[in-house]
This record gives structure tokens, sequence and C-alpha cells, in this order.
């Protein structure tokens, strides 16, 4: 009765498709009778399905507002998901770093900085820097994320990394 259980079976299946379609026949038949609801579809209409990185950053936007910061970074921003739900919000600066000069591109494209009021567009900035060297431009901000990033850091790397965020820009 798993909701996704046809994608699972033809993702397991998916080297042998003449078999989709006979799993599925004797699943039907293992699984137990269900009690169908008074209204169909009801369920899932309560229900709403959330990405669990849409979750992630709505965490972090919720933990980033209840802080009572003003000026935030978002270290290792990417294409600019969690940007893109703060520059909403009422923050005096936003700024986004990554290391990745055509993920900052595209974060670029997705927060449309070229058709923002100038108002709008003093509060967000985009810049190239590593987690990894120091850089000036990330002292004096209240507060940072680094959402979805620690993982693509190697390992050596992680005490640098930390050494800049927690000591160098504080």
């Amino acid at each position: 009765a798993h909701p996704e259980r046809d994608l699972i079976v033809r993702r397991y299946l998916k080297q042998q498709a003449s078999l989709y379609f006979p799993a599925l026949a004797q699943l039907d038949e293992a699984a137990p009778a269900v009690d169908e609801p008074d209204e169909p579809g009801r369920e899932e209409q309560l229900e709403e399905r959330v990405a669990l990185r849409d979750q992630r950053l709505g965490s972090v936007q919720s933990v980033l507002k209840a802080s009572g910061a003003k000026r935030v970074l978002d270290l290792g921003c990417g294409a600019g998901a969690l940007l893109e739900r703060l520059i909403r919000e009422d923050y005096e600066l936003i700024l986004g770093a990554d290391v990745s000069v055509r993920a900052l591109e595209h974060a670029a494209r997705r927060l449309k900085l070229d058709d923002m009021h100038d108002a709008q567009r003093q509060r967000i900035s985009l810049i190239q820097s590593p987690l990894t060297y120091r850089d000036k431009r990330l002292i004096g901000f209240d507060a940072a994320a680094l959402v979805e990033v620690i993982e693509h850091l190697d390992p050596p790397r992680l005490a640098s990394a930390e050494q800049n965020v927690f000591g160098s820009a504080r």
C-alpha cells in the first residue's frame, strides 16, 4: 500500500521491464485488504508533499528570522535557493557567497537581479569566495547559513572552513 509502490518497482526492475507488471500483480495479491476512506483523495489533500530540501530551507529560513538577524550570509549559496526565500524577508543585507562563478550566475538569474528595483537590489550581493580562505567581505554579519555545503568540502579542508566561518568571519 506504499504510495510510491509503482515507482519503487519500476526503479528496482529498470533493467528487467518484462517483470514490472507481474511484480505489481504479485504485490496486489499479497497486499491485505484496506478499507477505502469515505472521501477518496481526502487524505492526500490534507498532506501536501514537501521535498526534504524545501523542509531544510524552510527550517533555516525560520531560524534566521527568529534570530533577529538583519545582515545575513548564505555561504555556499549555489544557485540561490535560500537567497530566493530570504529576499522576501525584511533583512537589511543579504550576501550569497559561493566558490563557483557558474553557480553565482545561476543565482543571479534565479533572483532576477537585473530586473530588481534599485532599493531591493542594494540589499543583496553575490560574491565568489571559497570557505577555506579568509575573506574580509564576510565580516560583520549577524548570522550565516551553510546549507548542504559541508558535505562538499574535503575532510582535510574542514578545519580551515571552520576557522574562517567561526574565527575570521565570526
